[in-house]
């Protein structure tokens, strides 16, 4: 069965969400890592569990309704992506769960009170990890899921890499991919995707935000622009 375009990878514990665009909208498919002792040495490989097609463009639409709503974005099949690094989340509280439970925890010490707490104290302390100041000026290049539709927009966010780590909406996902410091913001009209990079000073980080905000400068323009804030995160946490 032809199954579309390949456009997302998802990961859940042991599983893995795959989203294929198709023309009549976005296709889900759900695998689970299984361990295979038949082989020597023994291996991981993946069984479908679920699928379904949606008449959307909305991937968080089909994350949810796969039952994938709290899986962090990978880069690859492979059951750990080391191009993928988690900065800091209050998206995973499934994964946090079952830590727990493996770590001989109860139930009851899993409710979610626990887990945001965590969650704070844990941001308070990335905070202080990423005191960092950087050579320029960082700048947020959002695609904005809003009530009307997605649009782009920009945000000049400091000279430390601390202020990336502030959002008032609902659930954040700020990590590294393999070349760029990213996050997903949601909200309750959808989900915000922010690219973070570093522009030269504060005049070019505000005709940046100009651009992408009135002149329709495209995140593939703004990456030409700028430089990496990665290499700042990736030296604190020697990644």
């Amino acid at each position: 069965m032809i199954m579309g375009k390949l456009v997302s990878r998802y990961r859940l514990g042991s599983k893995l969400l795959k989203v294929f665009e198709t023309k009549n909208g976005l296709r889900g498919v759900v695998y689970t890592y299984k361990w295979n002792t038949s082989v020597s040495p023994n291996k991981w490989y993946l069984e479908k569990f679920a699928s379904a097609s949606y008449l959307t463009k909305d991937k968080q639409y089909v994350k949810e309704h796969m039952g994938m709503a709290n899986a962090r974005p990978v880069d690859t099949d492979k059951l750990f992506d080391v191009n993928h690094r988690v900065i800091w989340t209050n998206n995973d509280y499934e994964e946090w769960k079952a830590c727990m439970l493996e770590d001989g925890y109860t139930e009851e010490d899993c409710e979610l009170d626990r887990y945001y707490e965590d969650c704070t104290n844990n941001l308070w302390d990335e905070r202080a990890n990423l005191d960092v100041p950087v050579d320029g000026v960082i700048v947020a290049f959002a695609d904005l899921g809003l009530w009307d539709g997605r649009h782009n927009g920009a945000k000049v966010v400091g000279r430390y890499v601390k202020k990336i780590l502030s959002s008032g909406n609902d659930y954040q996902d700020w990590y590294c991919d393999r070349y760029n410091v990213r996050c997903e913001d949601i909200h309750h009209d959808g989900t915000n995707y922010y690219l973070y990079r570093v522009a030269k000073d504060e005049e070019q980080a505000d005709r940046l935000v100009q651009a992408i905000a009135y002149e329709g400068m495209t995140e593939e323009e703004f990456r030409k622009a700028t430089k990496s804030l990665r290499p700042y995160v990736a030296k604190v946490y020697g990644w």
